[in-house]
């Protein structure tokens, strides 16, 4: 085989000569991303060798993962080391993005857990809007199972407004004019709008503000203040990708999922809920390729152990591993090279793994158990 540094050469050669063909530049490109990739892994291999590992890991973040806004390990409840770039603390808000979907779940299985909804429950019961004529019949089919699972049907690639001729009075309706392309419940398809209508059905449902409803119901008893999330023009949640959160409020959400629903002395979400939620009802697919529960990710580590995560675009994650007790969240500017959950298994659960038990505490994050594990 030929060695990289020499490949490079190369195709840099044969690239001056055939400077408009564009599979010379990709082929230096991938190569070199390649390069970069395996110099994480030889890098986290060191790391997870030396027993100062969390106290090495800043310097690493600095240098090698520059974009990392924040990144929090807690298990057991405690902060177990954290890490900020310059300019940030625990106080910064970051947009998480689609984890947004993820603490959507949580609040539609709260809801679910207090009589408001059903699993089974159709739209045409909580969405009249969907007997409009020029909104395809199966819409009234699509059921809050099928929302949070993503197979509500929608062509999710469709453009937004798609077949519409009179703009609706709400900006939303225009979810429900796109086309269909399969039955709901059939086919796993990623789609932001469909978490967005997911959300006004929740409002729909409730009949109270869903953002009064998120604070007195989960923000509040997390003791999560500084949040901000964005609404639409009809007062709805965006369920997508409007939510803005610190890392150690990223992290207490994972808590609260590790810990099957429970915060401290209370029950916040059903445990059957949780379970189902982080369960796999579909082999998902892209973007992120794993499997899918209810607006979460389903996927184990390198090592074979039992993973759940939310992920967002730009290297946002809160990512879960039962068996270690462990939540990470990460905050970032842009995505990470290889991906975040690439990551934190090539870097963090490296560091994690000889950490010392129990972990030190830098901040007890609150709402655990005295038997909890």
């Amino acid at each position: 085989m030929i060695e990289r540094a020499r490949f490079q050469s190369l195709m840099t050669k044969l690239c001056i000569g055939l400077a408009a063909i564009p599979l010379c530049i990709g082929a230096i490109s991938n190569s070199l991303a390649q390069e970069q990739l395996d110099h994480a892994d030889a890098t986290s291999a060191a790391v997870g060798a030396n027993s100062d590992a969390l106290v090495k890991l800043p310097a690493l973040l600095a240098e090698q993962y520059p974009t990392i806004r924040g990144l929090v390990l807690a298990r057991r409840g405690c902060v177990e080391f954290e890490y900020y770039r310059v300019g940030l603390d625990a106080q910064s808000q970051s947009p998480v993005h689609s984890i947004t979907k993820s603490v959507l779940s949580v609040l539609v299985g709260i809801a679910l857990d207090k009589g408001y909804l059903r699993l089974d429950q159709k739209l045409s019961e909580l969405l009249p809007e969907v007997s409009a004529p020029t909104i395809n019949p199966h819409v009234r089919d699509i059921t809050i199972r099928d929302l949070l699972a993503m197979t509500s049907g929608f062509d999710s690639a469709a453009p937004f407004g798609a077949e519409a001729g009179v703009p609706p009075p709400q900006m939303w309706q225009w979810i429900l004019i796109r086309p269909m392309q399969h039955a709901p419940g059939s086919h796993f398809s990623y789609d932001n709008d469909g978490a967005n209508l997911l959300s006004v059905a929740l409002t729909r449902a409730i009949r109270q503000s869903s953002k009064t409803f998120a604070e007195q119901n989960l923000f509040h008893p997390l003791e999560i203040t500084n949040f901000n999330w964005i609404a639409d023009g009809d007062g709805y949640l965006i369920g997508a990708d409007a939510l803005s959160l610190t890392a150690r409020d990223m992290v207490k959400i994972g808590l609260l999922y590790l810990q099957s629903g429970r915060w401290g002395n209370k029950q916040i979400v059903s445990s059957d809920y949780v379970a189902d939620s982080t369960s796999k009802h579909s082999d998902g697919g892209p973007p992120v390729r794993a499997a899918y529960g209810y607006l979460w990710w389903l996927k184990q580590t390198k090592t074979g152990l039992d993973a759940f995560f939310a992920a967002g675009i730009g290297g946002q994650l809160i990512y879960v591993v039962p068996k270690l007790d462990l939540v990470v969240a990460i905050a970032s500017s842009s995505d990470l090279l290889g991906g975040s959950v690439r990551f934190v298994n090539n870097v963090v659960l490296s560091a994690t793994s000889i950490t010392p038990s129990p972990p030190t505490c830098i901040a007890r994050l609150g709402g655990v158990l005295s038997d909890y594990r």
